[in-house]
């Protein structure tokens, strides 16, 4: 049965013994951080937790929801990760299967209306100690184009700045940035809407680089197996998730532009921030007892690295198209995301996996990563101990290196003569007799 809400998802952890409730106060200013942290890097990345009793305001908060691959696979509700990939290739044999938002009035997310806004009563998280602040850190940002009308829903980290005020880094190339630009080339001002709290697979898709002709929402209805339910804003024309936890409503004014401050991040570091344009904020209106969804973003492993991971399975298949000798792709968990690839291909022709790394880089969801190593396919699984071990003693230097601004390629597939490669080259393996002999007699030597 599909999830209408984040609480339905949080109910069904429950019921399976993967939420773990805090009812001791606890400090949203660094303390849930680290106690979420410490969670992430538990085996099995922890429970999920839920904070009752939050410093300083009246919400709960929750952390670590989807910090598993068995919590990834249950959000998505399939046995595991890798049932996505199949789930993708047949929808992209027939996109239309991909439902349509559905619209509805008097919605869960409007039972309470705030016209004077109190951003900084809500419990959102500053993280590490160096932040500039507390930020949203997995808000469901929607805009649109106020040339065709089309919605994005993006996923961009949210700076507070005031009960009635924050920021919203979108990088070039995201929807967000394009109807941010469009706008303020025409001088008008941006109607924004942000939501916290919304069923898995929205926020799922909104981290994703989506390609024509899916847009978020209806591939979230396509994830959560029926059509998104969506509200119409109080204070714009904009769409919302109609059974969100909690809604920012507000808009940007042309041009105008605030420091982010600080942002401690996955590598390890804090990014030093940008100018990013201001929200100003009309209204907040929630649910009667809102749950504020956060995520904490640092060092693997941590709650992104399975989103990242369920990412990676459902985006396979639109590099096959790009590339159709790719047989399959994973991320490494200390990437996150698309900071580093390894990718399988079957070889048929000198160069080609050097074309693949060409195009892979030239485009698709795979052109900023900073690795990317192509290895030869095999009969197993793709693992990233084997790929390492083909990489590792497959590879040549320089030879097989492809070096531009920010970003390496390794073709470490077999070269054959015409690229420098053996004329001979035969890989091992057992004789097929003397391993049929050994299975047949395996109890005869003692093992079980």
């Amino acid at each position: 049965m599909a999830y209408r809400d984040l609480r339905d998802f949080l109910a069904r952890l429950d019921a399976l013994g993967e939420l773990q409730r805090v009812d001791a106060e606890v400090d949203p200013d660094l303390e849930i951080a680290a106690i979420t942290d410490r969670h992430s890097k538990a085996p099995g990345g922890g429970k999920a937790l839920l904070f009752s009793r939050v410093k300083g305001s009246r919400y709960p908060v929750a952390t670590n929801l989807y910090g598993s691959h068995a919590r990834m696979a249950l959000a998505l509700e399939v046995a595991s990760l890798g049932e996505l990939t199949g789930r993708m290739e047949r929808l992209l044999g027939s996109p239309d299967a991909a439902p349509l938002p559905a619209r509805v009035d008097g919605a869960p997310c409007q039972e309470i209306v705030q016209q004077v806004p109190d951003l900084l009563s809500y419990p959102f998280l500053k993280s590490w100690p160096g932040d500039g602040g507390r930020f949203i850190t997995l808000p469901l940002v929607f805009t649109q184009d106020p040339e065709t009308g089309a919605a994005n829903c993006g996923m961009y980290r949210v700076r507070l700045f005031d009960d009635s005020s924050a920021g919203i880094r979108w990088k070039p190339g995201s929807g967000g940035f394009g109807h941010c630009e469009k706008y303020a080339a025409a001088g008008l001002k941006m109607p924004v809407a942000i939501a916290v709290g919304a069923i898995p697979s929205l926020t799922l898709a909104a981290s994703l680089p989506l390609p024509e002709p899916f847009d978020e929402l209806s591939f979230a209805g396509f994830l959560g197996g029926e059509p998104v339910e969506m509200t119409r804003c109080l204070t714009s024309g904009l769409s919302v998730p109609a059974r969100a936890e909690l809604v920012i409503e507000g808009h940007i004014e042309p041009g105008e532009t605030r420091s982010e401050g600080r942002f401690g991040n996955h590598t390890g570091r804090y990014d030093q921030g940008e100018q990013v344009p201001v929200l100003r904020v009309s209204c907040i209106t929630h649910r009667s007892e809102p749950i504020c969804q956060a995520t904490v973003v640092g060092p693997p492993p941590m709650e992104d690295c399975y989103l990242a991971k369920a990412a990676e399975r459902l985006l396979v298949p639109f590099s096959r198209r790009q590339c159709p000798e790719i047989v399959d792709i994973t991320l490494p968990m200390e990437g996150i995301f698309h900071g580093c690839a390894v990718i399988a291909i079957r070889k048929t022709v000198a160069g080609q996996g050097r074309r693949v790394l060409e195009s892979l880089r030239d485009s698709g969801w795979l052109k900023r990563g900073k690795l990317l190593v192509v290895v030869d396919a095999a009969d197993a699984a793709l693992t990233l101990p084997r790929a390492f071990w083909q990489a590792l003693n497959g590879a040549r230097f320089p030879r097989d290196l492809l070096l531009s601004e920010g970003s390496l390629g390794i073709d470490a597939t077999r070269k054959f003569p015409e690229e420098g490669g053996e004329r001979e080259f035969q890989e091992l393996g057992q004789d097929p007799f003397v391993s049929a002999l050994v299975e047949r007699r395996w109890r005869e030597y003692g093992f079980l």
